[in-house]
Parts: C-alpha cells; structure tokens; sequence
C-alpha cells in the first residue's frame, strides 16, 4: 500500500515534467510572512543512522547543481512526521487549546509503543516537492498513530489529523519547489536515478509534540513534549 501511494506520487510528478506544469509554493519566498501553525508529533532523522543522513545531503547537492533557487529543507529539521495532530492552519496560537492536555495524551501514546525502524529506499516527486520513501520495518509506527488517534479521540482534544488523507506513508520531504523549474527533464532523469536507490535504515526511539509551521523550522519550532521509549 505505501509503495502505491509513492508510485501515485511519482506519477504526478512525471506529468508536471512532462507539461512543465510544477506546483510552486509562494510562502517559501517569505517563510517569516507565513502564519499558518499547527500541532505534530515527530522523530528527527538526526537521531538514527548518520550515514543515512550523508546519503541525503549528497542527493540534495547534486539537485542543487540543477535547481540551485528551489528550497532544501536542512539536515537537522529533517523529520518523520508520525501524525499531524492539527493541520497547519492561519493564526493558530497555542493559547488555542490547553498544552497540558495535549501533553498527557502524547505521553500516554508513547508508553504503549516500541522502537520504530524505517528504511528509507528510493526517492519519489510530487509536482511540488522531492521525498525520500520510507517503508517501517516493523508494525511500531502504525501502532503509535493508532495510539495517538485513539487517545485524542477519548479526550475529546481539539484535531483534524487525517482530515486530508489518512497518514499511512513514513516519507520524509527534502526539497521544495519554490521557483519555475529550470531542467524538468534533468531533475526528472536525476530522480529516476535514485528511484530505488538504498539510503539505509533509522531507528526512531525519540519523539516530540511540538507546534510547527508547515515546513518545520527550528527557528518557529516549540517543543511541547518529548520522550523515548524503550528498545
């Protein structure tokens, strides 16, 4: 089921090549104008494998040579998002809702859940972004949203997770489209060249609730809650 959703994905992307018809996002000119806030609960990459990381930034640059002005979303904001909790959206402040609670429920997730592995294969487009698949190892991940979902359903908390598709993939999205693309067929060729490509394995063991912009940025990022759980 995940491999179709990706293979979906790189279908629409090869059509936007092909009509040069990409999806660019205008907020990525001026990230700092951009209110849009939601609640997430992630692992950053930066925890697991390093190599896996390397594997990236060499990906990463050699797009760069092609389309230098589109947006790379840096190493250390690289992240599985385990489940929007509430879905980006205009002026949402934190004041919104009560942290506590929230909180709790993220807490209470966690203790029933594992060590999850993924296994990051292949990269896949859309006609606005570049993702690298990832593919769980094990069934830890879905419990963990299920847990989540679950938990917030219970307490009744304030949510709109899967209210655009149900979450079901564990991609990680690196590279944005900004500005008119360059070399469609370049870019397309780069990416077929990696279509299947073996980045590696990252166990995830530590997690955050946090309240996020829509790209992720550190510098907006607040941690609400974190934890690990035990292997």
């Amino acid at each position: 089921m995940i491999q179709s959703i990706y293979d979906q994905m790189w279908t629409s992307f090869k059509l936007a090549s092909e009509r040069n018809d990409y999806e660019l996002d205008p907020y990525l000119l001026n990230i700092d104008k951009d209110n849009r806030r939601g609640i997430s609960v992630l692992a950053y990459l930066k925890q697991g494998n390093r190599s896996v990381l390397d594997e990236i930034m060499h990906f990463q640059k050699m797009v760069r040579t092609i389309e230098p002005d589109q947006y790379f979303h840096p190493l250390d904001e690289l992240h599985l998002t385990i489940l929007s909790v509430i879905s980006c959206i205009p002026e949402f402040r934190l004041s919104d809702i009560n942290i506590q609670d929230y909180a709790e429920m993220f807490q209470s997730a966690l203790c029933s859940i594992s060590t999850i592995e993924v296994k990051y294969r292949g990269v896949s487009a859309s006609p606005n972004c570049v993702v690298i698949q990832g593919f769980p190892v094990n069934d830890a991940l879905q419990c963990f949203r299920n847990a989540l979902r679950s938990n917030l359903i219970k307490a009744g908390l304030r949510a709109t997770f899967d209210s655009r598709y149900t979450l079901v993939a564990a991609h990680s999205s690196i590279i944005r489209f900004k500005v008119p693309i360059h070399d469609g067929q370049k870019l397309l060729a780069l990416c077929q060249e990696y279509r299947d490509y073996d980045f590696g394995s990252i166990i995830l063991e530590d997690f955050e609730l946090v309240f996020n912009n829509w790209y992720q940025n550190l510098a907006v990022t607040k941690c609400l809650a974190s934890g690990s759980v035990s292997q």
